[in-house]
């Protein structure tokens, strides 16, 4: 397996990584920002589920997760906790007119200017490890959609447990994941005590089939976790 340069250092680091890359940030502070490390790309996958139910919510109840149908409920619910594929298309289908729009106005709520939300096929986009930071810290600041929204995809955002790796290991509150094949990026996003934080590696390691068919690199997820709780606590 490819090293963290830092292994050794007292203080665990990403700098001059070009395999694995971390951001984070106080979530009352995100202007302080942190990020270290490097990958060639940094495609959302399951990670942008958030983004799609934030505009669903929006969209179908106002902004108000309580006026949620008990199968809509279900439909987030399943795409935070498991990532089902399923879930997600069915919100993605409900939402009315330009939903390209619609979606990238969830990111706008965060102050994000710069990802750029495609037509089509969202899981594709390029969504830096810094900017789903700045998105983590709005969202348990409760600027996304709405508090109530905010709080309710933060409570949703708890991994099944075949799916407890990375972040989910070292206590995070919040947490969603995106993987796709063994030569893809693996990635997360979540709240860690009072940081956001965020996590991505190039395919390093080996891959685990997760329980929607697709590949995580589980092994190295747990690994940059481990080493970002160190440097938390410093």
């Amino acid at each position: 397996m490819p090293p963290i340069p830092s292994d050794e250092r007292a203080e665990p680091s990403l700098r001059g990584d070009t395999v694995n890359a971390w951001a984070f940030a106080p979530i009352e502070e995100p202007h302080r920002i942190v990020v270290e490390g490097s990958v060639p790309r940094q495609r959302a996958w399951s990670t942008s589920k958030v983004l799609i139910a934030a505009a669903f919510i929006t969209d179908r109840v106002g902004g108000d997760p309580a006026r949620l149908a008990s199968e809509q409920n279900e439909w987030v619910r399943r795409a935070m906790s498991e990532s089902d594929q399923d879930s997600l298309l069915a919100m993605r289908q409900a939402i009315a007119g330009d939903r390209q729009a619609k979606v990238q106005a969830v990111l706008a709520d965060a102050g994000d200017e710069r990802t750029a939300v495609p037509v089509e096929r969202e899981v594709a986009m390029e969504w830096a490890v810094e900017d789903q930071v700045t998105f983590m810290a709005a969202l348990a600041r409760g600027e996304i959609v709405s508090p109530a929204t905010s709080a309710y995809l933060l409570g949703a955002m708890q991994p099944i447990a075949s799916q407890r790796w990375g972040l989910a290991t070292i206590g995070a509150r919040a947490v969603k994941g995106g993987w796709l094949t063994p030569t893809t990026e693996t990635r997360q996003m979540g709240i860690v005590g009072e940081y956001a934080v965020a996590i991505i590696t190039d395919a390093v390691g080996p891959a685990v089939r997760q329980s929607d068919g697709d590949d995580a690199h589980v092994e190295q997820m747990n690994r940059l976790a481990a080493r970002l709780t160190q440097r938390l606590r410093q």
